[in-house]
């Protein structure tokens, strides 16, 4: 008696994915009994008739063979990429280079095991694989990681990786199609696969030459901003120091260390974020000891303050950065009252945010008018997700009805990708802008509610009566970027006094505070100059361009990035009118000057017509041009950049170079003075 199998049924090529995965996975017994069963069947038996024949059976074959040369493809491109960004993370951080060493060599296997042993496994392991690096790139750009060098920060999203992750879409896309029919390449057909390959080759090519080009363009070794040239007389910067004299003297220690903040790794000035105040009276002689007790270099910049050249802290210029376990000391004469700060510049993008700042406040010698004054530094929490102020999320100010209070509002807060300000409004009370970046406005009259735009570095100072009953709040202390995935998120408003709270508002129905029509108007020696020994117009744009060895979003002056962005140059004595144009739709940058003081002219091409307005920074919002000028007054070499970091970082840095001063100081990675 003959046995009678059931008919075959033909599998159809758009079997689902899940009965592929089934069948592939599902075990096989095989025991002695059915060896000798399948030996002993007779081989007589009835089939089925076959199935209609298909014309042309090789179409998913040769499909499935496109597929899989693409994905090799792709695969070696990223892994290309990785390669190439090894370099830059084994000197950040030895364990970030080694995971993307080994990363790209897993991409390499991977895409050899794709085109010689394809199989469903291989592709639902590659594509899960995939798809967790992916992951893990989103959550760098948007949390931060919770590990070293910088737990939970988020890292910028670059022109470079975010390739990559396209790229690595499109492979988890195609990896998921290779293991519904995952048919090896046959000798037929080959041209026609070569073809309907051809898409992916320029992604890897391109993916190639980003890799090739990141080796071929990097940092310099050592760059000299203002070298001294043999046989022409210069002075060093280094000699640019304060004049011996018999002020009156402060003395204070910074010591920067690694303290735990909140759970949380931060570095800090004696140990709190933000470092200790410093508040000196106008005329007194600074002098501050800086301690190194960090891991890596560091130094202090002195941000708006005039002084010395060798006393302004900016790594590679300046100084060279100070050495773990060494010293330094910086002495200057505090000329200008106001509101001011310090922060490390040496590697700022990193140390600053990690909690490198504090306040600095020049008091008049009579001592300031009101009966209340505060320092509210605004800046990034321990976490590094979050907005705090002076240390705190929730801050409560003491003041009684009738007290006159002052608000010394500094933002040190690094700002979401866009380079957003902040825009404080006070409520419950009118109150005076009576100084932006430490100068006094002339005749400042009461406002009502209004958002003062603020961008990184920039301070300014409200004073308000505080009224017989009821509490004011300042509020706005946040980034405000609608539709903005990277914004900071809210903090509650700080309150001042006791009482009712004030009617809440709709903040972003307030009228924006105008520096241009703000105050009253006055003479000024350079608003009022008709001609400029120097002028100069300073783009603000962003281009993609290899820089600091990695193909990458730029931030650039006049189609320039760091260092080669060549300089302004002046003699002592010159006025130099800048004109700054921000070309760009989506991002803020305050440009802020070193050892000088802007006088801001007009904006967008119309004259200012209220108090003369004196900045160390600048906001220029998007599609904004603002002219501005300075007294070159101050021998040096002095840095104008970008502040908010990660701009800087990117390119959007420059020197103003006086004529007959040299540096014996370098940047780069030799040097190890890297300034932003």
């Amino acid at each position: 008696m003959s046995a009678h199998l059931p008919s075959p049924v033909p599998r159809s090529p758009s079997s689902s994915l899940a009965s592929v995965v089934a069948r592939e996975l599902r075990p096989r017994r095989v025991t002695a009994m059915s060896v000798i069963e399948a030996a002993n069947t007779p081989q007589t038996v009835a089939v089925a008739p076959a199935p209609p024949a298909v014309p042309h059976p090789a179409p998913a074959a040769r499909r499935s063979a496109a597929q899989i040369y693409a994905a090799a493809l792709l695969t070696l491109g990223v892994a290309g990429i990785h390669f190439a960004a090894a370099a830059g993370h084994l000197a950040e951080y030895l364990p970030y280079g080694i995971f993307f060493i080994g990363l790209g060599l897993a991409q390499v296997a991977l895409a050899v095991a794709i085109v010689v042993a394809p199989s469903t496994r291989l592709f639902l392991a590659a594509a899960l694989g995939t798809a967790a690096v992916i992951a893990l790139w989103f959550v760098s750009r948007i949390t931060g990681l919770p590990i070293a060098p910088d737990p939970w920060r988020p890292e910028i999203p670059g022109m470079l990786d975010m390739f990559a992750t396209l790229t690595e879409i499109i492979s988890v896309v195609l990896f998921l199609l290779l293991a519904r029919t995952p048919h090896k390449p046959k000798a037929r057909g080959r041209v026609r696969v070569a073809l309907s390959t051809l898409p992916a080759v320029p992604l890897a090519a391109l993916a190639g030459w980003m890799a090739v080009g990141s080796a071929l363009h990097p940092m310099p070794a050592a760059f000299n901003t203002a070298p001294a040239v043999a046989g022409q007389p210069s002075t060093s910067v280094a000699d640019l120091v304060a004049a011996p004299g018999s002020e009156p003297l402060k003395v204070f220690t910074l010591t920067a260390g690694v303290v735990s903040i909140e759970g949380h790794q931060a570095w800090a000035y004696n140990g709190t974020v933000p470092g200790p105040e410093l508040r000196v009276v106008q005329g007194d002689r600074v002098r501050v000891t800086l301690v190194n007790h960090l891991p890596d270099r560091t130094s202090i910049h002195w941000h708006g303050l005039r002084l010395p050249d060798a006393e302004d802290g900016v790594a590679g210029i300046t100084q060279n950065a100070v050495r773990p376990g060494g010293s330094y000391v910086y002495e200057f004469v505090a000329t200008d009252v106001g509101t001011y700060w310090y922060h490390s510049h040496q590697d700022t993008y990193y140390q600053l945010p990690r909690g490198l700042f504090g306040s600095l406040m020049v008091l008049p010698r009579g001592g300031v008018a009101e009966s209340r004054d505060y320092t509210l530094v605004v800046h990034t929490g321990a976490d590094g997700s979050s907005v705090a102020i002076n240390g705190s999320h929730r801050l409560h100010l003491d003041a009684a009805p009738g007290d006159t209070v002052r608000l010394r509002i500094v933002n040190a807060n690094d700002p979401p990708l866009d380079g957003s300000p902040i825009r404080p409004a006070l409520l419950g009370a009118g109150y005076r802008v009576v100084a932006l970046d430490g100068h006094d406005l002339n005749a400042p009259q009461v406002i009502g509610p209004e958002r003062i735009p603020l961008g990184m570095g920039q301070r300014a100072d409200l004073v308000f009566t505080m009224p017989p009953s009821g509490e004011v709040e300042l509020a706005g202390l946040i980034h405000h970027t609608p539709g903005n995935p990277f914004a900071t998120e809210p903090v509650s408003p700080v309150t001042i006094g006791d009482g009712p709270a004030p009617t809440a508002v709709k903040l972003d129905s307030l009228p924006r505070f105008d520096l241009t029509t703000y105050g009253a108007a006055a003479p000024d020696p350079i608003a009022d100059a008709t001609a400029f020994d120097v002028t100069r117009e300073i783009g603000l744009g962003g281009s993609p361009a290899f820089y600091n060895g990695t193909y990458d979003f730029t931030d650039t002056f006049s189609g320039y990035t760091s260092p080669y962005v060549p300089p302004i140059r002046v003699r002592e004595g010159q006025l130099v009118h800048l004109r700054i144009v921000n070309t760009t739709t989506g991002k803020f940058h305050p440009i802020h000057i070193h050892g000088h003081v802007f006088t801001v002219l007009a904006k967008n091409g119309h004259p200012l017509t209220g108090s003369p307005v004196h900045v160390d920074a600048i906001l220029a919002g998007p599609k904004e041009t603002w002219d501005v000028a300075f007294k070159a007054d101050n021998p040096g070499i002095w840095m104008l950049h970008c502040h908010v970091l990660g701009h800087a970082v990117a390119g959007m840095m420059m020197t103003i170079n006086y004529e007959g001063i040299s540096t014996p100081y370098t940047m780069g990675t030799d040097s190890g003075n890297v300034p932003e």
